[in-house]
């Protein structure tokens, strides 16, 4: 009998863990924001506002809000790293394809944030290379960055009639499609299997000394176990590298956490986001390999 009852026991608590993940009651908090509640829970705000009725993303201290299960194959947003200031390239500096339109002009920038730590590439890298000498890369990650544009939110590039949304996947799409013109596919496990099929794809440790001596301006960086994946290879989260700074850092570009398209520094051994697979046993994400479209 009593093994029987320690059996139920489990059983609930087992249970209602699982219910917790559907839908979690959050309290407002002095200082909450909805961009906050994107990046501690992983849902996105859209889902936020829909399950409670938000006409706007103002949080009033007192609320009660009901925060749903993620969506499936949405990559939960992370802050593992703080993302570098950057500052809206000078006149000439953007890569240019070719001569695109930009409907709105973009949002006067130099008032609110500094100039970028420069970065070096390797010279065994052979990397685009924009009109005036620097990584093309790091000149077209300003556009979106300059926007402050939040993870998963949305932008209208340079010559497109409709937004795209900023995650970490198309945020890689759109870099290499603006910069190189190539375009891959659209989520983060897709353009591992597409590398990998074309030969284009190496398992890497996070050896950040190896790496820096491999990787080259454009090569993209991937992840596994961010979160719940939902597909496989479990590849949940992908950024574009960048080179190196001065200071030889390893810097990457992309879009993670609160703060969207963005510069960050890369470290290959720091572990990011996660998830619960069991009660309280959790995975965390780690960087497996990278690629080179």
């Amino acid at each position: 009998m009593r093994m029987v009852a320690l059996a139920l026991f489990f059983l609930t608590a087992f249970l209602s863990l699982g219910a917790q993940d559907v839908a979690r009651v959050h309290i407002v908090k002095p200082g909450d924001t909805l961009p906050k509640l994107v990046w501690i829970y992983g849902v996105s705000a859209d889902r936020i506002c829909l399950e409670n009725g938000l006409s706007s993303d103002a949080l009033q201290p007192g609320m009660r809000l009901v925060i749903p299960d993620n969506v499936s194959g949405r990559t939960v947003p992370m802050a593992p790293a703080k993302p570098l200031p950057v500052a809206r390239a000078q006149a000439g500096s953007p890569p240019q394809r070719a001569a695109l339109p930009v409907s709105d002009p973009l949002p006067p920038v130099a008032e609110r944030r500094p100039a970028p730590a420069p970065v070096s590439t390797p010279k065994s890298a052979e990397s685009p290379v924009a009109p005036g000498g620097g990584n093309a890369f790091l000149d077209a990650i300003q556009l979106p960055a300059s926007c402050g544009i939040r993870y998963n939110g949305r932008w209208t590039p340079p010559g497109e009639n409709a937004a795209w949304v900023m995650d970490c996947s198309n945020t890689a799409r759109w870099l290499h499609q603006y910069v190189s013109g190539i375009e891959i596919p659209r989520t983060a496990s897709d353009q591992y299997e597409w590398l990998r099929q074309r030969r284009r794809l190496w398992k890497a440790r996070p050896d950040a000394k190896s790496l820096r001596k491999k990787l080259q301006p454009g090569d993209l960086l991937f992840w596994q176990d961010t979160c719940k994946p939902v597909r496989k290879p479990p590849i949940t989260h992908v950024m574009l590298y960048l080179g190196t700074d001065e200071s030889g850092r390893m810097k990457m570009a992309g879009s993670q956490g609160s703060s969207g398209p963005d510069i960050y520094v890369f470290d290959p051994a720091l572990r990011m986001g996660g998830y619960r697979f069991f009660l309280f046993f959790k995975k965390k994400g780690k960087f497996v390999a990278y690629g080179r479209p």
